[in-house]
């Protein structure tokens, strides 16, 4: 029987998830070649070319059609020519959270406020993504509520202490249900409703609109401007490499010029 190309990604030990994005990269690279007439199995450079021109050209979206389409080369052992279709550099992250300011204000409103400012406070305070915020069960908790563990990506867990200011607000609304923030069924509530809250809070804050995303930028920002220990924000952050979680940090003005001073050499 053959190896159909989804049983062969998932034999690579891709996940479910990575096997449908590839899937779908292939399918459209597969329908352009069927327009003009070419055999996917064994495309010249300039047809590999034309192909990815027809995705948009980022470096995700390239990178996926060239690795989709070397798995279904690797599948049916031919070689393909993968380099030519041209993957951009990866543009340069950069800081999108909240000023200082603006952190203070947005968490002044999110006290007492639940459950969107609860929300708001597990970004500001434990830097979660807007899944991890959804999916957070109680029992994730331990018995004080001083440590949570929290699943990431790629199904990785990280224990972080929690903030005295959380625990007052996660203690004051404990409930008996599994998930600290449950859905209108028996599981927990959807990520766009967090979203959802996270906006809310910030509109009431009179701050520019907030994205929980944001919130984790903030989050981590704030502990290395602090701590200037950049190898513990990446351990709080659950990042595998530093030069993830270097574009979550910021320069202040205040930075550069400490920077600045410290430049004299006639002393």
């Amino acid at each position: 029987m053959a190896v159909t190309y989804n049983d062969w990604l998932l034999s690579q030990g891709l996940s479910q998830k990575t096997v449908v994005i590839y899937r779908a990269k292939l399918d459209r690279a597969a329908e352009i070649a069927r327009q003009q007439g070419w055999d996917l199995r064994h495309l010249t450079a300039l047809q590999a070319a034309v192909i990815a021109d027809q995705f948009t050209l980022t470096s995700s979206t390239r990178r996926q059609l060239r690795t989709a389409l070397v798995h279904y080369w690797e599948m049916h052992e031919v070689v393909g020519p993968a380099k030519a279709i041209r993957v951009p550099k990866k543009p340069r992250g950069h800081y999108r959270g909240l000023e200082p300011d603006d952190a203070r204000l947005l968490a002044k409103t999110a006290r007492g406020w639940w459950p969107d400012g609860g929300a708001v406070l597990l970004g500001l305070y434990l830097g979660l993504r807007r899944d991890e915020t959804a999916k957070l069960r109680w029992d994730n908790f331990d018995a004080n509520l001083e440590w949570v563990t929290v699943l990431g990506k790629g199904s990785k867990t990280r224990t972080l202490p929690v903030h005295p200011s959380l625990k007052s607000e996660l203690a004051a609304n404990t409930s008996a249900h599994r998930w600290v923030f449950p859905g209108r069924t028996q599981a927990h509530c959807h990520p766009a409703t967090i979203w959802q809250w996270v906006e809310n809070v910030s509109e009431a804050a009179g701050i520019r609109l907030t994205r929980p995303h944001m919130l984790r930028h903030t989050c981590l920002a704030t502990m290395n401007d602090q701590t200037k220990d950049l190898r513990t924000t990446q351990e709080f952050a659950g990042h595998s490499r530093p030069e993830t979680t270097a574009i979550y940090t910021r320069t202040t003005a205040q930075r550069l010029t400490e920077a600045m001073f410290s430049l004299d050499y006639l002393e």
